[in-house]
Order: C-alpha cells, then structure tokens, then sequence
C-alpha cells in the first residue's frame, strides 16, 4: 500500500481542456475568475471559491458522479495559481474519505490521508518514501 502512494501522480494535464479521459486525481487549472471556473473544468463544477480575495479561484469543488453534490474538491492553498491538495469522495456516499497533498508541487501526492471505515475520521496517514 504504501508504494502504491509512492507513484501516486496529480496531473495537470487537464489545463484548458474538457477530457473525457479526466483522472480522479487529476487537479485541473486554478486561478481563473469565479465566473470562469466551469469553462473547459475537467469535471462539471459545483461551485468554485476565491477565499483570500483576490479575484481567482483557488477551490474548486467538482461533481464526478452526476448527483448535482460534491465529491473532488481542488485546492490551492498557498495561492501562487497551482493546486497542491485534492479531497476526494471516492465512494460516493458524501463523506470525504481521501486527502491527498502535494507539498513541494511536483505533481506527485507527498502525504496521504485516507478514512478506512467510513465513520468520517482519516485513520490512515502515508508520506512518501522521497
């Protein structure tokens, strides 16, 4: 498990494109207009946030499923345009069961958080071995 979270990649390949082929863990372009975050957005977007006001998004929360709810929030936490953090559910029950973060923006997941039981606590914790 723990070199599955080694090779783990967040691609960015997803700037300016609508792709079919979208990766789950596919972070998607950041820093545009509130208004502009559903254009070419890798997945349909439920709602995008500018929390710091500066005039560009840096959260994206997406609906993979078609359920009209959010299950991929995307987020720039330290506001320089690139994402570095992904909160993923990935069963699809409403519950956020995976944090992953990419701490030094290489495009690959250094710390990895996951609930293993559903009851909505992160059990499981894995850093990568670099």
């Amino acid at each position: 498990m723990f070199a599955a979270l080694t090779v783990l990649h967040l691609s960015r390949k997803g700037f300016g494109m609508n792709d079919d082929d979208s990766s789950t863990y596919d972070l998607g372009p950041m820093g545009m207009s509130v208004e502009d975050a559903a254009k070419d957005a890798i997945h349909p977007v439920v709602a995008a946030y500018d929390r710091d006001g500066d005039g560009k998004v840096d959260m994206i929360a997406y609906d993979r499923d078609g359920d009209g709810k959010a299950d991929k929030v995307v987020i720039d936490e330290d506001g320089d345009g690139v994402a570095n953090q992904v909160m993923l559910d990935r069963d699809f029950d409403g519950k956020m069961d995976f944090v992953g973060i990419d701490k030094d923006q290489d495009g690959d997941i250094d710390t990895a958080k996951t609930d293993t039981d559903g009851d909505g606590f992160f059990e499981t914790t894995r850093h990568s071995a670099e």
